[in-house]
C-alpha cells in the first residue's frame, strides 16, 4: 500500500487514516473528535488544498488552522493532537516521517481542576438536586457512591449491567475508560433509589431514558448547567464545582478513610496506580514532601 500511495494527496491520505483509527480501539469520543477535526481540516483546505502532496504541507499553514481554536490553551492544543494523529499516519502510509504538526506553535494549557465538594456540601446539593430534577440526582449519587464517570458510563447504564441482586454493576472493558473489565459496588443508598426503576423496565432498557435508546452524550451536561446556575445563586457551590466533584469528593473519602490507593485505583477504574497518584496530588490529599516523608531510610 505505500508504493500505491507516495503521489496520493493530502485528502486520500488522510481519508485512510482516519479510516484507520476509526476501525481502531479508541473511545467514541476520540474517533468523534479526529471526524469533525479531518471535516474541518479538509474544509479549510479546499479544493486545491487537499490535492498537495502530504510532505508540501507546511508548519505556517498547520498553525493558521490551529488559530481557529484560540478560545483556551486547552482547546488549541487538543486540536493541535488531533491533527498530529491524522498527519502521522497518514505520513506513515507513504513511509514517510515528517514533523510538520510537531514544529507548529504549542499553548501553555493551565490546568483547571474540578474542586471537591466540602463535606457539609455535599448532601446540600443532592437535595436541591434531587428536588428539581430527578435523573440527574441518581447520576449524581451514582457518580459519588459508585465513583462512576457520569456522561458514558453512567449515562448508557441498562438493567442488564446490575447483577448480583442489584449489588453490583459489570463494565465491559470498552465500557468504561480503563478499557478492562469493571465491578463496581452499589451501596445500599444508590440501590434504594435504582431498585423501583430497575424492577419496571426490560433488561436493554437505559435506566434513565426507560427505553433502549440512551440520551444524547450532552444530556446531564445540560441538566446539570441549568441546575448549577441557581444553586450558585444560593451559594450552596463554588464556581469550580462540576458533576466530576462528586467523583472527586468520593475519592477524597476513601482515600481519607482507607490510605489505600490500590484499593481506590480499583474503585476509579484507573488503568495504573500512577493515574490515581496524580489524580490525589491534583486534589491536594498529598504532595512531594509527604512522599518523600514516607519513603524508606537506610
Amino acid at each position: 500500500m505505500k508504493d500505491n500511495t507516495t503521489n496520493q494527496t493530502i485528502a486520500f491520505l488522510f481519508q485512510q487514516a482516519l479510516e484507520k483509527k476509526l476501525s481502531s480501539d479508541l473511545s467514541k469520543k476520540h474517533k468523534d473528535n479526529l471526524r469533525h477535526l479531518y471535516n474541518h481540516f479538509m474544509l479549510f483546505l479546499g479544493t486545491d488544498g487537499q490535492k498537495m502532496a502530504i510532505k508540501d504541507l507546511s508548519t505556517s499553514k498547520i498553525e493558521e488552522f490551529l488559530q481557529r481554536y484560540n478560545s483556551s490553551g486547552t482547546h488549541y492544543m487538543n486540536k493541535r493532537r488531533d491533527l498530529s494523529v491524522l498527519f502521522n499516519t497518514a505520513a506513515r502510509l507513504v513511509d514517510m516521517t515528517l514533523t510538520t504538526v510537531k514544529k507548529s506553535e504549542t499553548r501553555k494549557i493551565k490546568a483547571c481542576l474540578n474542586l471537591a465538594y466540602e463535606i457539609e456540601q455535599l448532601q446540600p446539593i443532592l437535595d436541591f438536586v434531587k428536588a428539581h430534577h430527578t435523573n440527574l440526582y441518581r447520576c449524581c449519587l451514582m457518580t459519588y457512591g459508585c465513583l462512576l464517570r457520569p456522561h458514558e458510563e453512567i449515562r448508557l447504564l441498562t438493567k442488564k449491567h446490575f447483577k448480583v441482586g442489584n449489588t453490583e454493576i459489570h463494565l465491559a472493558g470498552e465500557e468504561n475508560k480503563g478499557g478492562k473489565v469493571r465491578v463496581v459496588y452499589v451501596p445500599d443508598y444508590v440501590r434504594a433509589e435504582l431498585e423501583p426503576i430497575l424492577y419496571e423496565i426490560k433488561r436493554d432498557d437505559n435506566i434513565f431514558s426507560l427505553k433502549e435508546e440512551p440520551f444524547n452524550e450532552s444530556y446531564f451536561s445540560k441538566q446539570w448547567n441549568r441546575e448549577k446556575k441557581k444553586m450558585l445563586g444560593y451559594g450552596l457551590i463554588y464556581p469550580n464545582q462540576t458533576m466530576y466533584s462528586f467523583r472527586h469528593t468520593a475519592a477524597i473519602n476513601v482515600f481519607r478513610r482507607t490510605k489505600d490507593v490500590y484499593l481506590l485505583q480499583k474503585m476509579m477504574g484507573h488503568s495504573s496506580v500512577v493515574i490515581t497518584l496524580k489524580y490525589l496530588r491534583s486534589l491536594g490529599e498529598f504532595n512531594t514532601d509527604e512522599l518523600r516523608e514516607a519513603a524508606p531510610t537506610l
